[in-house]
């Protein structure tokens, strides 16, 4: 692997880390349910710090990557595609099964 790879590869580990940084902080402080509001605005200037952390972190990445054409990110609201569920009432298998 080639040094320049390397650093690409670090870079991305380490947007990827603050970013989850900032994911797991907000699930601590949304975890609350109706107290969540007041959780995240006592923890606006930690969440900030948090944010322009993960923010420089993506500039480095986008900083260093080479010029490709640009896809757009797969549909993440298609709800995945389920096969029909089958009920068996337990008591109606039982009886076919001892009879």
């Amino acid at each position: 692997m080639e040094d320049e790879e390397r650093d690409a590869l670090r870079r991305l580990a380490l947007w990827l880390s603050r970013r989850r940084a900032v994911d797991e902080a907000l699930d601590l402080l949304t975890a609350s349910g109706p107290a969540a509001c007041q959780q995240v605005h006592g923890h606006l200037d930690a969440l900030r710090t948090l944010l322009a952390a993960e923010h420089a972190a993506f500039a480095a990445v986008e900083r260093n990557a080479p010029v490709v054409p640009q896809y757009p990110l797969p549909t993440l609201l298609e709800a995945p595609v389920r096969p029909a569920a089958t009920v068996h009432v337990l008591g109606a298998a039982r009886d076919r099964h001892s009879g």
